[in-house]
């Protein structure tokens, strides 16, 4: 199945801003902060979590990519269980957010859930809070294809 997000207004602009220091936290160190500067934008940018050092998630160093430079080929990559599916639904919710037209080839169906809410549990909580996000459950339009006009939705017919 495929899904396919309206283009909505054209995004544009991004600066780099310091990492931002949390009250409470420890510092970020030397080598920590050279790649949390990487990661920190102004303006429109995919939000992709927090940096993550000595086994601990430092959200006062949010990981972002600007969205100036994503019209380029990606690849994600991993073992079963790492997250590869969570990762480009994560991508995926962000550029509809913000207006980009996404188009996602889903043979499983694992992505058909980004049209209706998530519900929020203790491990969404927890999450949201150790990257220090907000997460709130968001429907994202979607348009199901069925290949070959077999199946559920829309048949796709070149």
């Amino acid at each position: 199945m495929g899904y396919y997000r309206e283009q909505g207004p054209a995004m544009s602009g991004s600066g780099t801003v310091p990492p931002a220091t949390l009250e409470g936290a420890p510092a970020l160190p030397g080598e920590a902060r050279g790649i949390a500067a990487g990661h920190a934008f102004t303006g429109p940018a995919l939000d992709l979590g927090a940096l993550l050092w000595d086994g601990a998630r430092r959200p006062d160093a949010p990981v972002r990519i600007p969205l100036s430079v994503l019209n380029r080929h990606g690849l994600v990559a991993g073992a079963t269980g790492t997250g590869k599916t969570k990762t480009l639904q994560l991508i995926a919710e962000q550029f509809s957010a913000q207006g980009v037209p996404v188009f996602l080839a889903d043979i499983k169906g694992d992505l058909s859930g980004v049209a209706r809410p998530g519900a929020s549990n203790d491990r969404v909580r927890t999450r949201a809070a150790d990257v220090g996000r907000e997460w709130p459950p968001a429907g994202f339009p979607a348009e199901f294809f069925a290949l070959g006009g077999l199946g559920h939705g829309i048949p796709y017919a070149p």
